[in-house]
């Protein structure tokens, strides 16, 4: 009975130790920066015509430099600017760096990453100067020490100036190598004057006792001075922007409202957070109260030796605090049982969140594991002070007639069997509405075509040969198309001026997108109106518009199709048209509504990206077909890929890290108040050990006796139901506005909860 005490706490102490390093990992984003604290990163919220109202991660090129001038308790600044893939040559070796980023002198100051080699303070200070990352230095040099050296991209050379060691997990900007940010702005003398486009992040070091409030109210005034109107115009730039700065701390764990937040790894709800602290506590108490229950019912049969130990003169006060050390000695056993229990599930853990959590992190921060192992001997202590009280306070006279009165035990003890099923009861209903959640997320049309599409990265080789390389492609019976396009989907599309005419000029600012013509078909978007892009009429490169209709519905128009339409920059008298109109589809996340959104041919802009459809049927012999024509024909790029399905499911890594958050949790939770009640039950029966065997003898039957032993405690998970379901059909429903595409919580989820 002691072990069987014992684990009802050691589970609920294991998950909660489990939660806790989970919570850890994500609260420890960025915190290696010594000036993590005073770092904001500038974000936007746009408002256009004909958009949805949006917060955006992106800022300017001038404000950095404008708002350090104008603002004293701003100290310093560092601009990001991410640059994608870039193969860099060293003598006759190339190699692809994934993630190369064009950054101020001043990021490795603001930033502090820690550096192997050179001198972060200058080592970014003159154009084509670049940093590497201890993993890129060694795959070029096999070495670290590689200052002075010089690596070649297109007839650029780079000289190393740094090598600091790879970004850490915990950083949510990630990178492989740093160039100087004059290296591409050289030629642009008015790089730092430049407002209007966004495509960049810039973080600030503000003084430790600026006022952030007060700062952004200045906002208003410093956009009015570097964007001033147009002479004539009743707008202002107030109109379309807002400015307001997130703290670093608050990057990685506040932005699920943000969107163009292209620089941001392993973006988490936060809110998460206090939802994962809650389990964890829900957790320990269902643990806690079973522990409580089961002490207090085999308090019951301790009744003899209570009067034995009173009549030799034992105080109450004496058997009180040796009823207390029993507890907090099984508390103590409970601990290391549920410390061992969370070394063994750790690689299970990692396994399903993709982390890399470690017992380790407590050796680091000994005095939070000493805060747990004294929390949990004061939660056993706590849990049996009831149970203690009970026990010492037995009645002599009572004991001597042969028992003791079991009213007061019973409805208390009641109480916590309605208490730690409801709360089970609770977890089971969140887990189902996460789990269908999900399964809506993953299987909703989303409007086009996911299934078996490679996706491969284009640069300006790739480009010069994309009419041939989408020819041999298409000529193989293992492609089923072939497109291209300027962005991804899944992703935020850039958004630019777009005009109408109709009795007027009528302005707005939609998503855009450059698309190769074939883009619709290989992913089946469906027309609704008009018709597709077509290589037979010339004037749909460039001046053929094809909507969505969100775009249709915002401009106001039955049949757009036909309408005079074309970029901000297009002449009024040299305006394209409307040809079609798609079904909406989510070009990005589901947390987000569908935004207004316009596609062009453009092959001349250039490409970011080829799509390939392949056969179903013969993946592996496609993806070996398609590397086959690249590198015969862009011998220069490494030949790598992913599939358009892997990378919509990244958008939805934390609700699926919930969802095995939730699971693992409802199941512990139902396994821990099932040990409980048949800890009760266990006791129940042999209680009543007589009186079963009366029964038997009197003829009843084995069903008859499972009912009078069972039906009390079906009454109590009944009343249980009652009481928490409401409590959850409120709660996960707020959980859910979070999501712009979401279900319905229907009543058959709360019927399998009950069964």
């Amino acid at each position: 009975m002691v072990f069987f005490k014992c684990i009802q706490l050691s589970p609920g102490i294991g998950a909660c130790i489990l939660i806790f390093l989970f919570i850890a990992d994500e609260r420890s984003f960025d915190s290696m920066h010594e000036q993590a604290d005073n770092i904001y990163r500038l974000d936007e919220i746009q408002s256009f015509p004909g958009t949805n109202t949006q917060k955006v991660a992106l800022s300017m090129p001038g404000m950095g430099p404008a708002l350090i001038r104008d603002y004293p308790e701003i100290r310093s600044y560092a601009r990001f600017w991410g640059r994608g893939k870039r193969v860099y040559n060293h003598e006759s070796k190339s190699l692809l760096v994934e993630q190369t980023a064009a950054v101020d002198s001043t990021f490795l100051e603001l930033f502090e990453y820690k550096v192997i080699e050179g001198d972060p303070a200058t080592a970014l200070d003159e154009p084509f100067s670049i940093v590497l990352t201890q993993t890129v230095a060694n795959s070029f040099f096999g070495s670290v020490d590689v200052i002075g050296k010089v690596l070649r991209r297109d007839t650029f050379d780079y000289q190393i100036t740094g090598v600091i060691e790879d970004v850490p997990e915990n950083s949510h900007l990630q990178f492989d190598a740093l160039m100087s940010i004059n290296s591409i702005t050289r030629d642009e003398p008015d790089f730092n004057q430049q407002f209007g486009s966004n495509y960049l992040n810039t973080y600030l070091l503000m003084d430790p006792l600026v006022d952030i409030p007060a700062l952004e109210t200045k906002m208003p005034d410093f956009l009015l001075r570097c964007m001033p109107p147009d002479p004539g115009s009743s707008q202002n730039v107030n109109d379309n922007y807002k400015l307001f700065y997130q703290k670093l701390a608050d990057v990685h764990l506040a932005s699920m409202d943000i969107e163009h937040d292209y620089h941001n790894y392993r973006k988490f709800n936060g809110s998460y957070l206090s939802l994962f602290t809650l389990v964890a506590l829900l957790i320990l108490v269902i643990a806690a109260v079973n522990f409580m229950n089961l002490m207090t019912a085999r308090a019951s049969q301790r009744w003899r030796e209570v009067g034995v130990r009173k009549t030799i003169g034992a105080h109450q006060h004496q058997m009180f605090t040796q009823f207390s050390l029993e507890s907090a000695l099984l508390g103590l056993f409970a601990f290391f049982t549920g410390l061992i229990l969370a070394i063994a599930c750790t690689p299970l853990v990692n396994h399903l969140l993709d982390r890399e959590l470690s017992m380790g992190y407590f050796l680091d921060h000994p005095v939070i594991l000493l805060m747990a192992f004294t929390g949990t001997i004061l939660l056993s202590v706590l849990a049996g002070i009831y149970p203690s009280y009970y026990l010492s306070s037995f009645k002599i006279v009572k004991i001597l007639r042969g028992g003791n009165d079991q009213s007061s035990k019973s409805i208390f003890r009641s109480s916590l069997v309605v208490l730690q099923f409801g709360l089970a009861i609770g977890m089971i209903i969140c887990t189902f509405i996460v789990v269908q959640q999900l399964y809506f997320i993953k299987n909703k049309d989303i409007g086009l075509n996911k299934d078996h599409i490679l996706l491969v990265d284009m640069n300006q080789d790739a480009n010069s040969v994309f009419e041939t390389l989408k020819s041999e492609l298409k000529s193989s019976t293992l492609i089923k198309g072939v497109t291209a396009s300027g962005q991804r989907l899944g992703n935020n599309f850039h958004q630019w001026g777009f005009k109408l005419r109709t009795d007027s000029i009528q302005g707005l600012t939609p998503s855009n997108v450059n698309v190769d013509f074939d883009y619709l078909d290989v992913y089946n978007m469906k027309l609704v109106q008009g018709r597709g892009f077509s290589k037979d009429r010339p004037l749909d490169n460039g001046y053929g518009f094809v909507i969505n209709e969100s775009f249709a519905k915002e401009i106001g128009l039955e049949n757009p199709v036909g309408i005079s339409a074309g970029h901000s920059w297009y002449p009024d008298d040299s305006l394209g048209k409307i040809i079609g109109v798609v079904k909406d589809f989510n070009f990005n996340s589901l947390h987000y509504k569908i935004n207004t959104l316009s596609m062009v041919v453009h092959p001349d802009w250039g490409y970011d990206e080829l799509s390939v459809k392949l056969d179903g049927s013969r993946v592996e012999a496609g993806i070996a077909e398609v590397e086959r024509v690249w590198n015969s024909l862009v011998p220069n790029r490494p030949f790598q890929y992913s599939f358009f399905d892997e990378h919509f499911a990244t958008h939805y890594r934390s609700v699926k890290q919930m969802e095995s958050v939730f699971t693992i949790m409802a199941i512990l939770a139902i396994l821990i108040a099932c040990l409980g009640l048949f800890g009760l039950a266990a006791i129940t029966t042999e209680k009543k050990i007589k009186e079963i065997g009366i029964r038997k003898v009197l003829g009843a039957s084995l069903a008859n006796i499972l009912y009078h032993l069972s039906r009390n405690f079906a009454l109590l998970v009944v009343l249980a139901f009652l009481i928490f379901s409401p409590i959850t059909y409120w709660f996960m429903h707020k959980r859910l506005e979070n999501f712009a595409e979401r279900i319905n919580i229907r009543p058959e989820i709360f019927c399998l909860a009950f069964l």
